[in-house]
């Protein structure tokens, strides 16, 4: 018979929100079993058709062990990661852009020999914690509070936005975004933000403008614009401008479009043939056809494989996801956690839907991943490290809640006077 003292041990295994866990646990398991599926047209005249569904199986087991270690460690910890984080992704972002530089083209990852770092995952969660950080000091009634937040913020979200958009446009525009937001909501003054609002807005409709009207051989011989541009114009043409002489036939379509456009044209036939319920595990056609199905193109092969019933099983999965970051954020009593739970959230949040969109085709081609569905180590890595740190900020608010030591805080962390912490926010 099982002793009482053996049952709060177990129990204690996965603290933090049991919710987001179980959400976790479900994403893992989707994963594997689709990634598996999707990785087939990868194995094609090699040894072993296991190789990919291994080593996103080891990825994913270290992307647990991760979420493991973080989430045990009380978040004021949190505080130092970006100290190491953002100089490190600044110089590995600045090493890639003079790589492609060098190499003529536009470069995502670094071979580090037993894996490829893309730099832009690892850049976008370190400006997140650091602008969290940032926020959380900032006092809204002091002008000189406010400049200088408004002013590091502006900094350093331009300098790796920047750094990154030659590689990846989508990953600089979603990162500017989730900065935005976290602007507004942590206080940084309306004059302020109306006239940042009215620059980005009016730099993407010349940015906009330039890639729809601009001759592709123009923009290719410019020296001011990234080499990657004419991708970009590319798929904002055939989003925005799909025909000139309305809809064509299945004929015309056939011959003239679908060879122009072969990841469209393969999600949208996945997704058509998939029915309530799909055809099944294992059983997809596309997979075999769709560039990227393992990873960018993943939720078409769920679509067709699970049916329209599995799609939105995912998107649950996601959006209660969300609802219990929104939870986390509305128990914290502190500054800092709040705004590091609403930059993740919102991070993790929009690259769902973003890549969710352009499965469907209701958003242009971009390169994001689905958070921790998509194959590729750096993805499933860096979101498990948001992740992370969520329960982290959740286990921390559950501890605190009954009276309980959070891993880290025995004696490293300052005691408690008359309800408050003495912990000097200054110093980190």
């Amino acid at each position: 018979m099982e002793s009482t003292d053996q049952k709060p041990a177990r129990r204690q295994l996965l603290n933090g929100d049991r919710t987001i866990w179980a959400m976790v646990f479900i994403l893992c398991a989707i994963s594997l079993i689709e990634v598996f599926s999707a990785s087939s047209r990868l194995t094609f005249g090699k040894s072993s058709f296991l190789t990919p569904i291994i080593s996103h199986a080891i990825h994913l087991g270290m992307g647990l062990g991760v979420m493991y270690v973080l989430h045990i460690l009380h978040y004021k910890w949190y505080r130092a990661f970006p100290i190491i984080l953002v100089p490190v992704s600044i110089g590995l972002l600045a090493f890639l852009s003079i790589q492609s530089a060098a190499s003529s083209g536009a470069e995502r990852w670094i071979n580090l020999g037993f894996f490829q770092l893309q730099p832009s995952e690892l850049g976008k969660i370190a400006v997140i914690m650091a602008v969290a950080s940032w926020l959380s000091k900032l006092k809204p009634d002091d002008e000189l509070s406010q400049a200088n937040t408004f002013w590091k913020i502006l900094a350093l979200t331009g300098v790796v936005c920047a750094l990154i958009v030659g590689e990846n446009l989508s990953t600089a525009v979603l990162l500017a975004g989730v900065i935005f937001v976290m602007m507004i909501l942590g206080g940084i003054a309306w004059r302020r933000m109306l006239t940042l609002t009215g620059i980005a807005l009016a730099a993407g409709i010349v940015a906009v403008v330039i890639l729809l009207f601009v001759p592709a051989q123009t923009i290719r011989d410019s020296k001011l614009i990234p080499s990657r541009a004419t991708t970009w114009q590319a798929r904002l043409q055939d989003f925005f401008q799909p025909g000139s002489e309305g809809t064509p036939t299945a004929y015309e379509y056939a011959k003239f479009v679908a060879p122009e456009k072969p990841q469209e044209t393969h999600a949208n036939i996945a997704i058509a043939t998939s029915n309530i319920l799909g055809k099944g595990p294992g059983n997809s056609v596309e997979r075999d056809y769709l560039q990227e199905a393992s990873c960018d193109f993943i939720y078409a092969i769920i679509i067709e494989e699970l049916g329209m019933a599995g799609g939105i099983v995912v998107m649950l999965v996601y959006m209660i996801l969300l609802f219990r970051v929104g939870r986390i954020a509305n128990r914290c009593k502190e500054k800092y956690p709040v705004f590091l739970a609403m930059g993740l959230g919102m991070l993790l949040g929009l690259q769902a839907f973003i890549n969710m969109s352009v499965a469907v085709g209701l958003f242009p081609v971009t390169g994001q991943p689905l958070p921790l569905i998509s194959k590729g180590g750096t993805s499933v890595l860096m979101t498990s490290f948001c992740i992370g740190m969520l329960l982290g900020i959740s286990n921390a608010l559950q501890k605190e809640e009954s009276g309980e030591q959070v891993v880290g805080t025995e004696t490293q962390m300052p005691p408690l006077v008359d309800g408050k912490e003495t912990f000097d926010e200054q110093t980190i």
